[in-house]
Parts: structure tokens; sequence; C-alpha cells
């Protein structure tokens, strides 16, 4: 009697109590139907009148430790199958809330001032609209482009008609990922740290790599190569093409750069650069080298240098002190900072100057200057370097928006107008530069 209790109520329920997880229903009767279809233990179970024994205590033991390993490895592998599910259902989730195509973008409402010590000062009201388009193709590859759509509102007319074209697509290009590499291919926007040396489109590849460190961020290294535009070879007496073209369009570059987190809160980026004019083979290399660090939660420190292998006007520097910082998606939030630096047009390997610094040769308002120019040839006015200060706000009235203003003032070093390329003649001429502006995200 005993025994029929033990086989057919006590063995079942210590099954049962020992699977109270999930896949316990199915390995309680994979091992009712294991009692059933043994002839051992039904032989035993029938019996019932012989003797409770040691060896068949050893026995039933033996079997119930057989059918508890069977019940476990049936839970096992529930639990995998629902792990692997679980994972699919995660995938499902993401490319739900994820669709196929984004489109997102901003807007801005700009009035930009410009003065000249021997020119009158020019305005422009313009306004832009930059669409962001993404493809998703998988979870590897997804396809990026943008168009820009500009209004110059001093005059109604696109605000790049003074070069003959306009700039409806700024980038396209198919971004993924090979193992733990980031790549990058067509026509894409790159940035050299803290906008220094360069600040353009590139027509070519990129790949990217990131290497974990103990601060929490990652150290970056990127190497790009494709076609561009330059104006470092502008005043350049090695450039036998023409010395004093400020464009050159078909220029082959090579960009490396690295930043490397050295602390919680310091950056050290390096940068490495070269841009060839390929129909004449004329070379320039640039090396650029700065850090930004944070001095405590609101008060923030960048700086650094550049330097190229030309001859004349080769080094350039800056120094930024920022407070504060200005978050689209924190209404109230702003920042200020100023900033000293020395910009020379032979250290930049895309632009003559940075921050939209311009002399009399250069932007989309020349043709208003030659209109005030009192008799001046702007052409003799041609700047080699700028010297000053920026001052700048940015505030967040309410979520998604920017207010920006900034003033720049400083001396831009003239060239020699006689001389055909090389050094400035020492001259320096009283600039400032005045920019509002308003921008909108969407």
């Amino acid at each position: 009697m005993k025994k029929n209790l033990l086989m057919g109520g006590l063995l079942p329920a210590l099954v049962l109590g020992s699977c109270g997880v999930a896949g316990a229903q199915p390995a309680a009767m994979d091992t009712l139907t294991a009692i059933e279809q043994n002839p051992e233990t039904v032989n035993q179970a029938k019996a019932a009148n012989e003797p409770v024994t040691q060896e068949s205590l050893q026995e039933m033991r033996r079997q119930l430790e057989e059918q508890l390993q069977q019940a476990q490895e049936l839970q096992n592998r529930l639990n995998a199958q629902l792990g692997s599910l679980e994972k699919r259902m995660k995938k499902v989730e993401k490319r739900s809330w994820e669709p196929q195509v984004d489109i997102h973008g901003y807007g801005r409402l700009r009035w930009d001032k410009h003065n000249f010590s021997d020119f009158n000062g020019t305005d422009r009201k313009s306004v832009w609209l930059n669409l962001f388009v993404n493809h998703r193709i998988n979870d590897r590859w997804s396809l990026h482009s943008e168009h820009e759509f500009e209004n110059d509102l001093s005059s109604n007319t696109g605000a790049y008609k003074e070069h003959g074209k306009s700039r409806p697509v700024l980038q396209l290009y198919a971004q993924g990922r090979v193992g733990d590499v980031n790549v990058k291919l067509g026509r894409f926007y790159l940035q050299s740290p803290y906008k220094f040396t360069y600040d353009e489109k590139v027509n070519g590849w990129q790949v990217n790599y990131g290497i974990p460190t103990k601060w929490g961020r990652k150290a970056e290294f990127t190497l790009s190569s494709g076609v561009s535009t330059s104006q470092t070879f502008h005043g350049d007496t090695e450039n036998t093409k023409n010395v004093w073209d400020q464009y050159y369009e078909n220029t082959q570059m090579l960009s490396l750069m690295g930043v490397i987190p050295v602390a919680k809160n310091t950056n050290i980026s390096a940068h490495y650069g070269r841009m060839t004019m390929r129909d004449i083979h004329l070379e320039r290399k640039t090396w650029s080298m700065g850090f930004d660090t944070k001095l405590n939660r609101d008060l923030k420190l960048t700086a650094g240098i550049a330097k190229s292998d030309s001859e004349t006007l080769n080094k350039s520097h800056f120094i930024q002190l920022q407070y504060k910082e200005a978050r689209p998606d924190v209404p109230g939030s702003y920042d200020f900072y100023i900033k000293k630096y020395l910009q020379r047009g032979h250290t930049g390997m895309s632009n003559w100057f940075n921050d939209d610094i311009v002399d009399v040769t250069r932007g989309d308002d020349t043709p208003q200057l030659d209109e005030k120019s009192n008799g001046l040839n702007r052409w003799d006015y041609r700047a080699g370097e700028f010297n000053g200060i920026r001052i700048g706000l940015d505030y967040v009235p309410v979520r998604n928006t920017k207010l920006l203003l900034h003033y720049t003032y400083g001396k831009l070093g003239i060239f020699d107008p006689d001389n055909h390329g090389g050094n400035h003649d020492g001259e320096k001429k009283d600039y400032s530069f005045l920019r509002t502006q308003l921008e909108m995200y969407f």
C-alpha cells in the first residue's frame, strides 16, 4: 500500500513540485508518460504485496533522478526557445517603431552684416530649409541624403546665384557596418575637430573605428578620401595654374582624424590632411592638434593649433571658453562663449577662413560691395589672415528652436596688391561681422 502511494502519488507530486517554472507542465506530463511506459515501474507498482526493501528504494530513487534530469533538460530547451522568440519579437518591435523612411530637418532665418574699413557694410537676409532623408535598408545599411533650399530675402533670389549654381543635394551616401567598422560611400559632409581645418563635402569614402576606453567614451579614428573643394591654394606662390584662383573643385583630399578621451571630461584631437590639385599635382599637407576639457560642470575650455607645409601663411591657433550649453530639447537653456583666434589661409584644407569670416573678395555679397566701393578695387584688398575675437550667445526660447547671436571683430592682413602671391604686406584692415539667426528643428 505504501509503495502504491509512493509510485502513484508521491513521485508525480515531487516532479510537479520541482518544475514550477516555465516549461513545468510539459516536463510533468513527460514524466508521467515515462512512468506509464516503463514496464519495470509498472510491475513494481503492481507488486503491492511485496515488502519494501533497501534495494527497491534505491531503484526508485535512481528512476526519480533520471526523470528529474529529463524534466530539467526539457525546461532548458523550452527556455532557450523562449529566449530566441523574445529576441525576434524585439527586432519586430524595433522595426515597427523605426520607420523604413525617416524625414527630418531644420529651417534658418539669418541676418548677416559685414563691415570693412574701406568699404561700406553689406546686409544679407536669407532663409534656409534643410531636409534630411534616411532610408533604412536593413539592420546594417541605410541610405542618407540632405537637400538644401535657400533664398536671399534682400533680392528674392537663390542665395547662390552669384556662383551660377545651386546646391539642392548636399549629401547622398550609403552608410553601414563591415564587422566593427563604420563605412560611408558617396557624397558626405566631413568636419575636422572644432571645424578648425576642414569643413566641406567629400565625394568618396570614409571608414570609422571606435575603441572603448575606461572613461565611458570611445576613442574615434576616421579615415576619409575623395574629391573635394579647396581654397587653400589661393595666393600660394607654388600655384602655377592661377595664383589668385579662389575655388578649386577638382582637388583630391585625404584626411585622418582622431578624438581620444584622456580623462573623464577631457579629449585630445588630432588631424592630418592632404589636398592635391590633380591637374598640376600641387600638394598641401596640414596638421592640427587640440583639446577640449570641462573645467567644472558649466565651464568648457577648447584650444587648438594648426600648421601646413606651405611657405607662407602656414600657422593658425585658437582658444575658446564657453559657459553652459544651449540644447534645443531643453527650453530656457543657453550658452555664452568668447573665442580668440589667428587664422591664416594656407592652414585650412577647405575654407580660406572658418566661422564664415570673409574678406571683400569673398562671400555671396561681393556684387553689393562693388556697388559701394567708392571707386576702390576690391581685388586690391585680398586678405591672407584674420586676427580677432568672437563673442557669442545661444538661447533656446522654446523646444526645438535656437536663437544664435555672435559678433566678431579683428584685423584682416592684406596681401600686397603688386605681389603675385606670398605673404601680405603688413597692412591691417578693420573688420567686423554680426550674425543673428533663428533655427527651428522638426
